[in-house]
């Protein structure tokens, strides 16, 4: 150890430290435009035990309640990401690619660990934990990244049905591997009536506080939410840590049930971002100290076989699913990374085995404590990656930070006071160097013109927009779909089937080019009041190739306004 604190000292300066550390990380990760997650565990691992000895052990283990909250609260949101009526279409090719994911992932880990000569019960066990995604470390940088497209709901979606799955075949092959090496202290039906019960009990009491905070919140000042959300989440930890039950699906239930019931659960949401932000950093800071890098060398070659196979499972059963169902080429190209994080939920169940049967849950600890070294560094960098290369986040949004230095902020300060003095006019913005291709989104479906008008009603649920874009089989723009002009009251459902998306489309007020530069597209939004304009390429005949939005443009201006009047830069004026 580098440094040591007397055993005496206070959790609380432990914890301290641990967010002083995060927050020195939190800016150097925006400096190297890396995902906060990695940075906030690295310095975790800086300021632990294992490195630099500044926080112990024994006050990482005071902290456990405090990270098995913010886990909470992580797949209580996760769970409200799951609005039954929008989510519908995409549930049905959703559950395909997670079934193709889960399944050569448990083969693959599995054949692997079998044939390096390890029993069943090492096999299967590991096999089951294989298929859990870290919720925490996925949202948490997908939120981060701003990411908006096929690639990210279904990375959300898959995250929330894998560690549901995890949970179940890891208590379903726990009861199998021990039945089979002969070491089960009841009959297998008495088992397996415990499983569901903990299985069931864990669903009812996620219902029950799902339905509790959307009636509470339907009744309470707003003021009050936070206070609701805090209180009933910390009683559901309490009673599924009392009773032994599953509480990671309680909460994703939980979230689930609250989407599905409550008119405010994106408000309430809001409100418990305000303490889910802070408990998120403290989870990965704790997390990181708790990472023991000598754990990466003592997993052995067990642990990077278990790398090797859990990771060649993910991608590659992805693009067999996605190819399998005709999926589009990012989906088959950039959905596995997204799955490759690994942290609270596998951790949490290697230790449930060690409880239940140390002989061969310490071995299975080893591996799984070892690995997430590689998988909680590596994969919210790969998260990040995937989603860059799909299309789904702005190139200038992706690269743009507000990391100030001392200089810069102090810089910043001399001018806003010069400004509400009038001695300096404000600054406008340079922007005759940008183009539309910093700020498209890509991965933006389409509507094809053929399609009727159930299939443009699905494609309006999974849109962020108001405003579709409607092509030909060429991918040329046949024209755009407004939201705001369609009406039930239009259509006869006996006519339905006659109306086609080209009959609904009106032609764009404007059509950008790549390369156009970004002040054509602010111009061009001041000529309407549409909340995105279509992107097509260079090429002639154009072709479609994804929109670029109204909220992105104005952001990525106001960011570079606030850049340029500290750095005093000459600009232009725009005004939207």
């Amino acid at each position: 150890m580098i440094f040591a604190l007397p055993d005496e000292m206070n959790t609380a300066v432990s914890l301290g430290i641990l967010l002083i550390a995060s927050l020195f990380g939190g800016i150097l990760a925006d400096l190297l435009r890396i995902p906060r997650v990695t940075a906030y565990l690295l310095a975790g691992v800086v300021v632990g035990p294992s490195v630099g000895g500044l926080v112990s052990y024994e006050h990482m283990h005071h902290l456990i309640p405090l990270t098995k909250l913010a886990m909470a609260l992580v797949l209580l949101e996760l769970g409200t990401h799951f609005p039954l009526a929008q989510l519908r279409p995409i549930l049905r090719h959703a559950t395909w690619l997670s079934s193709g994911e889960l399944l050569l992932t448990f083969i693959f880990v599995g054949l692997g660990i079998f044939l390096a000569g390890y029993g069943v019960a090492t096999v299967v066990l590991l096999g089951a934990l294989a298929l859990a995604t870290a919720p925490a470390t996925t949202v948490l940088v997908l939120k981060e990244s701003n990411s908006e497209g096929p690639v990210t709901e279904l990375a959300g979606v898959l995250v929330a049905l894998n560690n549901v799955a995890a949970i179940v075949a890891f208590e379903l092959f726990f009861l199998i591997a021990r039945f089979f090496s002969g070491v089960l202290s009841e009959h297998p039906s008495v088992e397996l009536y415990r499983v569901a019960m903990d299985l069931g009990g864990a669903t009812a009491l996620g219902a029950v506080a799902g339905l509790w905070l959307s009636y509470g919140s339907g009744l309470l000042n707003q003021r009050r939410w936070l206070v609701l959300v805090l209180a009933l989440s910390i009683l559901l930890l309490g009673f599924c840590e009392t009773w032994n039950l599953p509480y990671m699906l309680a909460f994703l239930v939980a979230g689930i049930v609250l989407v599905n019931t409550s008119d405010v659960a994106d408000d309430l949401m809001k409100e418990h971002e305000k303490i889910a932000g802070l408990l998120v950093v403290v989870f990965f800071a704790v997390h990181g100290a708790e990472l023991q890098l000598s754990s990466f060398v003592a997993a052995g070659s067990l642990g990077l076989l278990y790398i090797a196979t859990r990771s060649a499972g993910k991608i590659l059963g992805i693009r067999a699913a996605s190819w399998f169902h005709r999926e589009a080429p990012t989906v088959q190209r950039y959905l596995g990374p997204c799955l490759l994080a690994q942290a609270g939920a596998a951790i949490a169940l290697a230790s449930t085995c060690v409880e239940r049967w140390p002989e061969v849950g310490e071995r299975i600890q080893v591996v799984i404590l070892g690995t997430v070294v590689f998988f909680e560094i590596a994969g919210p960098i790969l998260i990040r990656w995937s989603v860059l290369r799909a299309g789904e986040v702005p190139l200038a949004q992706a690269i743009s930070h507000r990391t100030e230095t001392a200089a810069s902020q102090a810089a910043k300060m001399w001018q806003r006071l010069r400004e509400a003095l009038g001695l300096s006019p404000h600054k406008n913005l340079e922007i005759s160097k940008l183009r539309v291709a910093d700020l498209i989104r890509k991965n933006v479906p389409a509507v094809p013109q053929s399609a009727d008008f159930e299939a443009v009603v699905d494609v309006m649920r999974s849109s962020h927009d108001n405003t579709y874009v409607v092509v030909d089989e060429e991918k040329r723009i046949v024209g755009i779909i407004r939201y705001e002009l369609l009406s039930d009251t239009f259509f006869d459902r006996q006519v339905d089937d006659l109306v086609r998306a080209e009959d609904l489309a009106v032609p764009p007020p404007a059509a950008l080019a790549l390369s156009e530069p970004l002040s054509v597209a602010v111009e061009a939004f001041r000529r309407t009041r549409d909340d995105i304009l279509p992107v097509v390429t260079d090429d002639v005949p154009a072709k479609f190739i994804g929109v670029l939005r109204r909220s992105d443009l104005m952001q990525f201006l106001l960011v570079s306004r606030h850049q340029n009047s500290v750095d005093n830069q000459p600009a232009a004026d725009f005004t939207t």
